[in-house]
């Protein structure tokens, strides 16, 4: 087996939902780290190129020294950590859902032809999927391991794999910020991850699939990036977990709605599968335009309120690719031509992230 097998079955072409909220939730820290003081002076101890976190209760001359107690290179360094976090338990929840729905018989269709198999030769373990399907049966979304022919057990290793990777960069996050109670926050990661479509009562099953995607791909991975960075988390982070989370439903509504009828047929139950074709599209398209609107209304909010300058065309710029993004996916949604809205809508996400950076430079 080649590494690009693993690379396919990793969905590369969704990852970038998982990195988004990261951004999100880093570029609203910024702005406290980059207003201190560097070089320091009599009302303010020098700032930390990286260091611990200094006392908030100190006080020099009235002020308190504990401004800085988030340096920029420790900044970065979480920043990276919390994003590694995100993106290899987003793998690690790919990898479990096609074991999951492969062993139930969910992706069958998904088994790639002869020509492009992601195997060389079948498996021969016993708990091998069995075979894949006719080259004249269609093939319904992207190619799957376990449906392909891969062994169920490896792709369940490199779930674990992966999720283990994630835990160790969690564990550095946690003795660089002193937060332990975010090992509760892993674990629930872990658990909605796994819980998804595994086990003997999917979640993702159950009507309930969207409603964790928007908590674990928005509000949780943005805020738990802010908290982590700044020890806080405000409105605007729940706004931009909210558009991040959005953007993410609606991916996996896209997804819902290309299946909608296998769905129907191995008794998945979604919002898709309850709205029906036309009215699962009115309402992924919708969500795609609120999310953009959340956070276009937060790029107001900061250049109303800009303490630094930054070239009108820049905004523009910004705000004619995130809308360029959105009307792409939009028009692919609408002509039902899923295999590009896919990472049309993963795009839209970079770009939301791209709004927030911005908007970060602004305050």
């Amino acid at each position: 087996m080649h590494i690009s097998t693993w690379i396919r079955g990793a969905r590369p072409k969704t990852l970038p939902l998982s990195v988004a909220p990261v951004i999100i939730g880093a570029s609203l820290s910024w702005p406290g780290v980059s207003g201190y003081s560097r070089g320091g002076d009599a009302w303010h101890d020098p700032c930390p190129f990286f260091g611990g976190q200094h006392d908030l209760g100190e006080m020099r001359f009235g002020s308190l020294a504990g401004e800085c107690q988030r340096s920029a290179g420790w900044f970065v360094l979480v920043a990276v950590l919390c994003g590694c976090v995100a993106l290899f338990l987003q793998i690690a929840a790919n990898f479990a859902n096609d074991y999951s729905d492969g062993v139930r018989g969910t992706d069958e269709g998904r088994a790639v032809d002869t020509a492009r198999s992601f195997a060389e030769a079948p498996s021969t373990e016993p708990d091998s999927a069995s075979g894949t399907l006719p080259s004249s049966r269609r093939r319904q979304g992207p190619a799957r391991l376990v449906a392909s022919g891969v062994s169920p057990k490896k792709v369940l290793a490199a779930a674990g794999i992966n999720a283990l990777i994630a835990c160790l960069c969690g564990l550095a996050v946690i003795a660089l910020t002193g937060y332990w109670w975010f090992i509760l926050v892993g674990i629930a990661c872990l658990t909605a991850g796994w819980f998804y479509v595994g086990g003997k009562h999917p979640y993702g099953y159950h009507y309930f699939g969207e409603v964790f995607v928007y908590i674990f791909f928005g509000l949780v991975a943005t805020c738990g990036t802010m908290f982590a960075l700044s020890g806080k988390v405000s409105a605007s982070g729940l706004l931009g977990g909210s558009a991040a989370g959005l953007v993410s439903v609606a991916v996996l509504c896209v997804n819902n709605l290309r299946d909608i009828e296998s769905d129907r047929n191995h008794g998945k139950h979604t919002w898709m599968t309850a709205m029906g074709l036309r009215n699962g599209t009115i309402f992924t398209i919708v969500i795609l335009i609120i999310s953009a609107l959340l956070a276009l209304h937060h790029l107001l909010q900061s250049s109303i309120y800009a303490t630094s300058s930054i070239p009108l065309i820049v905004i523009i710029a910004v705000i004619a690719i995130l809308c360029a993004a959105q009307i792409a996916a939009l028009c692919a949604i609408a002509r039902k031509t899923y295999r590009k809205a896919l990472p049309l809508c993963t795009l839209a996400s970079l770009a939301l992230a791209l709004v927030y950076v911005t908007s970060s430079i602004l305050v």
